[in-house]
């Protein structure tokens, strides 16, 4: 007997690609549940949606919705892939990433009343979502109002129900910052977050410490739900490890993680001293200044390199010995940082690799110690004793890879996950039709 199949809105701010790390996560949890589930994207920022789960998109254009504050003219449209622009979109391009990366709160401030007084509900909106009738909401929880604003709107004008997805904590007061813009706009955001929060039916959450302080916060049941793989099957375990050693770093050097990487590099460096036993090398898009260039390009010991496009992301990762994750350690970056998950963590462990943990306390330092799934420093200073237990033992390389498969199929079965998923989507709309 086959099972009711569902149609599902996502409201994304960021438009659906498998190259931004929101899209890709997206794509991981829901691709191969098409059979089961029928789903349409509304998102705001510019680009082509690239994926294989969505169907139809309508797109409210931020630039648009800006000038709509004056205008009043009412923003968005349907469309087809064929008739976006394929703009290169990550999340590290144009002034509000620029904004974002150097926090320029004031950019960031009106960027989030863009979403809040532009004009973004249309007859054209109204329409895309009459077409498709979707028995659920489901989006991000994010910080920009916009999104978080049209989840509500859609729950209020159409009684769907709502699902909710809090990656990052953007609602707790554990933040530091003496900008006035800052506390404005964290102020703001936290009214919408709120809002949406209590219509979802309930939360999913990325970490456990998330789901124990979101639950208390807005007194609604909270799941976590992790990005997956299929780990059924023995993993691809490197027979033998030869030097040099290779480490591999990939994801964002912001907010302080190259700080963190700079000294890793110093560790390869002192361990390359008289030998050459290990490489590190940092692939990421995240922009770059000179003094970031020059702590992580170390002749003989580390490279910053360009980002790896995304069909090779996971065949690079299992080119790695060791793979590499870092936290930073700032107050204000750890504070902000403490209840996150890097989805990159599960591609790492469905790879099979050794990984190396270093920086500050967060929930995903806590989350690899616990299902000791990794080598986990959070003292720099034992940065290159650790290395080197590692590299003057390879066995111990391959016994952290087991290690690191085994979470995974512990944690992150994609079967698992899916099914849970599907059941809890289920009860959302049949709870709505009652």
């Amino acid at each position: 007997m086959s099972e009711e199949k569902i149609r599902v809105l996502v409201v994304s701010y960021l438009p659906w690609r498998n190259d931004v790390s929101v899209g890709n996560t997206l794509s991981n949890i829901f691709d191969g549940m098409q059979d089961k589930i029928e789903f349409s994207n509304i998102y705001f920022k510019g680009g082509k949606p690239q994926n294989n789960v969505a169907q139809k998109y309508f797109y409210i254009p931020e630039k648009e919705l800006a000038k709509s504050i004056l205008t009043r003219k009412s923003v968005g449209r349907k469309v087809s892939l064929d008739s976006v622009s394929n703009n290169n979109v990550t999340e590290n391009n144009g002034a509000y990433n620029k904004a974002r990366q150097l926090r320029w709160e004031s950019l960031l401030l009106a960027q989030d009343m863009i979403g809040i007084w532009g004009k973004w509900h249309s007859k054209e909106l109204d329409s895309f979502v009459e077409e498709i009738k979707p028995q659920l909401i489901f989006g991000p929880l994010g910080r920009v109002p916009a999104s978080n604003i049209l989840m509500s709107y859609l729950h209020d004008k159409y009684s769907i129900p709502v699902i909710a997805y809090a990656w990052d904590d953007h609602y707790s007061l554990h933040k530091q910052a003496v900008s006035p813009f800052f506390w404005g706009k964290t102020f703001l955001e936290r009214k919408y977050i709120r809002k949406c929060a209590q219509r979802s039916e309930f939360l999913y959450t990325i970490t456990e410490e998330m789901r124990e302080e979101y639950s208390q916060y807005f007194d609604k049941k909270c799941k976590v739900l992790y990005k997956a793989y299929d780990f059924s099957g023995d993993p691809e375990i490197k027979s033998e490890v030869k030097y040099p050693i290779s480490i591999i770093y990939m994801g964002n050097v912001g907010a302080g993680r190259w700080k963190e990487l700079g000294k890793v590099a110093q560790a390869v460096k002192a361990i390359n001293k008289n030998e050459r036993k290990c490489l590190l090398r940092i692939h990421t898009m995240s922009p770059h200044t000179d003094e970031m260039e020059k702590a992580l390009n170390i002749e003989n010991a580390s490279a910053l390199l360009e980002p790896v496009p995304t069909a090779d992301v996971l065949k690079t990762m299992h080119s790695a010995d060791i793979l590499l994750h870092v936290e930073p350690t700032g107050k204000k970056e750890c504070n902000f940082f403490r209840l996150s998950f890097s989805t990159k963590i599960v591609d790492y462990l469905y790879n099979a690799r050794c990984i190396v943990a270093v920086g500050g306390h967060t929930a995903a330092m806590s989350y690899l110690k616990k299902n000791d799934a990794a080598v986990v420093t959070e003292d720099e200073g034992r940065i290159q004793e650790e290395l080197e237990k590692l590299i003057d033992n390879p066995k111990k390389i391959e016994e952290y890879a087991y290690k690191s498969w085994e979470c995974g199929k512990r944690n992150h079965q994609k079967k698992t996950i899916q099914d849970m998923i599907y059941s809890d989507f289920m009860q959302a709309v049949n709870k709505e039709n009652m």
